[in-house]
């Protein structure tokens, strides 16, 4: 599908306002590079079929892409994931580049690191213990102990978010996956503002449909 030039420009314009009558859903990977902030794109998911209500309200459904050739684009950073692993990725200081976004998460975690850097960074995490295979930029210091399910699986992504020196909060299954829910996350910061993470959780009642409450600061708890 062609990116939405129009829904790009409104959403670069006035990101909250579009996502208050938009529901977004982040890119699908690996399309992207992680660890660099990349030229990005909206495109339009309604013309497979799909639907969205935002708030009780007809919404827009929109993807994250890249932009390609598009004239119209915002900057932001990508978070890798890989399947049974957890990836980091480093936030850099491009004031451009306001958001992070990641693959949906449906039982993944999302860690944020310590602020505190003295040049500004933000090491970030996305977990993912489906099988406990090694991690992905950072080397393996826990193995492959097997399937993991439910609690052991949380536990997993927990510790693997401190092994790789993400000492800050998460924001885990506990969180987002009541009755089913997934998760669109994105980290975001205002000019010369903190990182704060947000998400727009939404269930999926229907094929193709898809209900979200909005978009929220995202609940989170501490690494321990």
């Amino acid at each position: 599908m062609p990116v939405d030039a129009i829904a790009t420009n409104d959403f670069k314009a006035n990101p909250f306002g579009f996502l208050a009558n938009n529901l977004l859903l982040g890119p699908i990977l690996p399309a992207l590079q992680h660890n660099k902030s990349e030229h990005l794109a909206l495109e339009d998911e309604s013309p497979n079929g799909r639907t969205a209500t935002v708030g009780g309200h007809p919404a827009g459904l929109y993807r994250v892409v890249k932009a390609g050739a598009s004239a119209a684009y915002f900057r932001a950073y990508i978070a890798d994931y890989e399947e049974g692993s957890t990836t980091f990725t480093t936030l850099g200081t491009n004031m451009n580049a306001l958001f992070c976004f990641t693959v949906n998460m449906n039982g993944c975690t999302f860690g944020m690191g310590s602020q505190a850097m003295a040049n500004g960074t933000l090491v970030v995490s996305h977990g993912n213990a489906k099988n406990a295979g090694p991690h992905k930029n950072i080397p393996s210091i826990l193995g492959d102990d097997g399937p993991l399910t439910g609690a052991m699986q949380i536990s997993k992504q927990y510790q693997r978010a401190k092994d790789g020196h993400v000492t800050g909060r998460v924001f885990a299954p506990e969180h987002y996956r009541a009755d089913a829910q997934n998760s669109t996350t994105f980290p975001y910061r205002s000019q010369n503002e903190r990182w704060r993470l947000f998400c727009m959780v939404y269930t999926l009642p229907g094929f193709g449909r898809y209900v979200s409450p909005g978009v929220q600061l995202a609940p989170t708890r501490a690494i321990a």
